[in-house]
This record gives structure tokens, sequence and C-alpha cells, in this order.
């Protein structure tokens, strides 16, 4: 039996052939194709969750300072080009991790004359991801800073939208920066002063300020996070008609097969691609999350002394009180399964958001009840409901702030020109996320065997 390693790429192909096509194509083409979406057949429960969506989003652009109008073509660009950006986290938009994925929806989004840039940021995660990396971290010429001058102790095991604590920037370094002083001091002047509820409160805002100061004015960007999303399950809990309260949330058990399902990928060749460390929700405590069980009608935490019904007002209230918050497979559905929303991601999300709708597809037919199978319908004929969209762009060997500081206003624009000209294999660069990621090293190694392999499940293309 022959065995070998196939390269990033050639696994990628594998897996997603239509992706190959546009390799040797400009990336703005690519870009354009990603941002091309369509909107949902037409259903009631995904018309609902469209506008309960819009409405939420709405909200957000209006804390903003966005006006009537321009919150409506908001709305009209969702029903007419439906794409949400959902692969960085809850980071500056000066991090690498964020800046090149910025980059990119820029060239998909001018190419179609668009105007709202949408992204959900992940904030159930921690200030450090990884060794001086993460939503607490940013490097500044060849430093790396601690964005809100946390301790160890504060940092490790906390997420970056926990409400425990006041946050405010600080950027400090234990390392010498005489040589970035004044990058440090620009950017210090930029970012907004005062104490904010969260760090990712702080990111937030500071983002709106920063793309403003720095990207571009013909895009509107607006980010939203975990603490947003568990307002618009809230909005969905509290009509009583909404499919969230009838049949997700409701008596019939719908949430436990659906948990089940979820799990049933947690064995097997697909095994880690899709955790389910919780079900629907986390336990919110002193800024820590904790996972949630599912049993016997009730949500339950390990040590038993949280306890919460699993039901439409009871879970509504303890959004509301921040008690929980959403889980990814739940922001996934409500943000855009459920809407209709083309989700962009990065190198695991191609694979476990497919496998997230397969497990919704499989609960629908277990309770095929009308509503269901008309919901059923219009998510087998979505096209490409889930694109590679992060981290597209490798990261260039200059940080991003210094590259723009030291370029001028100007530099995101020409940043655009450039990568959008770029042939999409030579902009990708080495595919450093899929090459340095454990899953995606085991999963190079299986489609090299000879052995007959399930490399193109019919979950994978969406069905």
């Amino acid at each position: 039996m022959k065995s070998f390693s196939l390269q990033p790429a050639e696994a990628l192909f594998r897996l997603i052939p239509d992706i190959s096509r546009y390799s040797t194509l400009q990336t703005q083409v690519y870009a354009h194709a990603v941002y091309d979406a369509k909107p949902a057949a037409a259903d009631p429960t995904r018309t609902h969750a469209l506008r309960q969506l819009t409405r939420v989003l709405g909200d957000c652009a209006s804390r903003l300072g966005y006006g009537h109008r321009e919150i409506e073509t908001l709305g009209k660009q969702l029903r007419l080009r439906p794409v949400i950006q959902t692969g960085p986290h809850c980071h500056l938009v000066f991090a690498p991790d964020a800046f090149y994925t910025h980059i990119f929806g820029a060239i998909g989004l001018r190419s179609h004359e668009d105007r709202w840039y949408v992204s959900y940021s992940c904030s159930t995660v921690k200030f450090t991801e990884n060794a001086k990396q993460g939503p607490g971290w940013l490097r500044l010429g060849d430093r790396t800073f601690n964005v809100f001058g946390l301790s160890r102790s504060k940092m490790d095991p906390f997420s970056v939208c926990g409400r425990h604590a006041p946050q405010r920037f600080a950027l400090t370094s234990s390392e010498q920066v005489v040589d970035v002083n004044r990058l440090v001091e620009q950017l210090q002047r930029a970012l907004p002063d005062g104490e904010f509820p969260s760090a990712s409160d702080a990111i937030k805002t500071a983002n709106q300020v920063l793309w403003q100061g720095y990207f571009t004015s013909k895009l509107r960007f607006l980010q939203i996070d975990d603490l947003d999303v568990a307002d618009l399950v809230v909005l969905h809990l509290r009509d009583r008609s909404s499919w969230l309260s009838v049949t997700l949330f409701g008596p019939g058990g719908f949430a436990k097969s659906l948990s089940t399902h979820l799990k049933s990928f947690n064995c097997g060749q697909w095994s880690g691609w899709a955790k389910t460390t919780t079900d629907f929700f986390w336990h919110f405590s002193g800024g820590r999350i904790f996972p949630l069980r599912l049993d016997d009608g009730e949500f339950l935490n390990k040590d038993g002394t949280f306890s919460l019904r699993c039901a439409p007002d009871a879970v509504a209230q303890a959004l509301s009180e921040g008690q929980i918050i959403p889980s990814l497979f739940l922001s996934f559905l409500v943000t855009s399964i459920l809407p209709g929303l083309r989700a962009l991601g990065g190198s695991r999300q191609i694979v476990y958001y497919p496998i997230m709708r397969h497990a919704l597809m499989s609960a629908l037919s277990d309770f095929p009840t009308a509503a269901n199978l008309s919901l059923a319908a219009s998510l087998r004929v979505d096209e490409a409901p889930s694109m590679w969209g992060h981290r597209t762009i490798s990261p260039g060997e200059i940080d991003p702030f210094s590259l723009v500081a030291e370029t001028g206003s100007n530099c995101f624009e020409q940043l655009i020109d450039s990568y959008g000209a770029m042939p999409l294999n030579k902009a990708w660069g080495s595919l450093p996320a899929f090459a340095e990621d454990p899953l995606w090293q085991k999963l190079c190694e299986r489609l090299g065997k000879d052995t007959p392999l399930e490399d193109r499940p019919t979950w994978l293309l969406g069905a």
C-alpha cells in the first residue's frame, strides 16, 4: 500500500475541487465569487430569521451613528447578496489574523460595489490562544505588546467577552521597545481612552475608530460578537411563533436530537473537526465560560451548581441576565444557517460548518413537521452555504500597523489593488493555516493513502 502525505493545497482541492479552478486566477476573481451569494429559497422560518438578524444588525449600526437610510442599504445588501465573514476571532483590525482577511473581504465587496462589511467575531475565546497570540496581544515592529496590560493570571482563564472587570487599552511590553516607541504612541493616540465593560466591547469600539482612520471610508465595517448574538437569540425566543421557540427549544425533544447528531461526529475519520464541548450554550460566570449538557430537559454544568430549564422563556431570561452565552453552533445557526447568509471561514470552518448543517438536516428528518420539511427543502438547495474566506491571503512579513502607519492613509486601498491582482495561489502563500494545523496534517496523510476514503462526503457539499 502506497502511503504519503498530500500538500495542503492538494488536500484542499481533493476536498473542495471548486477552489482549484480559481488557484491561478487573480484573487479578485475568487473574492468576487465568494461574495456573489444568492438569497435562500423561500421558507417562512428562514425569512423570519433574516428579518431578525437584519433588525439586530440595524440596531448595532444605529448605535454606531448610522442613519435610517444607511441602515436600509444594509438590509437591502443582505437580501441581495447575503454574506457574513465569520473567520477572525475578536481581534483588533491590525492583528495579522484579521487584517489580511479584511483585505480579502474588501476586494470581494468592492467588486460588487457593496458598502457594508458584516463580520461575526467569536468572543468566547481567551485573551491568549497561543504563545503571545490572541485578542490580548498585538505585534508592533519586532515586539509583541500586551493590549490590555493584564497579568497572565488575569488573561489565561478568561474569555474576552467576560464582563467581570472593566478593561482599557494599555499596550505594555516586558521587552525593550525603544525602536518602536513612535508606533506605540501613534496607536495609543488612535485607540479610544477610558474603561469598557469587557475586552470585546473595547475591541469592537476600537475597530470602528481604527477602520475610519486607517482603512477605507467607502466600506462600512460592522462587527458583532457573541453578546450581540445573545441579543439575537433572545429576539427569536421572545417571539412565540419563531422556529427557535416552537421547535429547537420547544417541548418536543428537537434540541436533544440535534445535539446527538452533532456528537455523532466525535468518532471516526472526522473526529475533532466539529467540537461538541457544550450543548447550545456556555454557562457564563466570573468572566469564564463553562460547558453545559442537555439532560432530561435541563442544561446542567459539570458540578451541578447551575441548571436551566430548556424552555424559551427560561433560556431568554438567562441570556438577558448574562448567565449563559450562545455556543458556536447556535451562533452560526442564527447568523448564517437559518437566515441564509453564506459564512466565510478558515481552514477548519470549511469542514465543521457543513457538519453543523448535516446535523441539523438529520434532526429535521427526525421531526418531519410541515415547517421542518419546508426548512429542510430550502437548506437543501443552498448554493455554497460556506466558502473559504479567512486566511485566504497569507500575512506579510511586516506587521500591519507598521505597514499602514509608514505608508499613509492610502495604504489599505493600495493593498486591495495589489492583492486583488495577485494570483490566488501566490496570495495564499504556503497556506500556513493548513500546514501548521494538526488536524489538517492528519487529513493530508489520510488523503495521501491509496485506501478507500470518504474524502468528499455529501455533508461537505452543504446538503
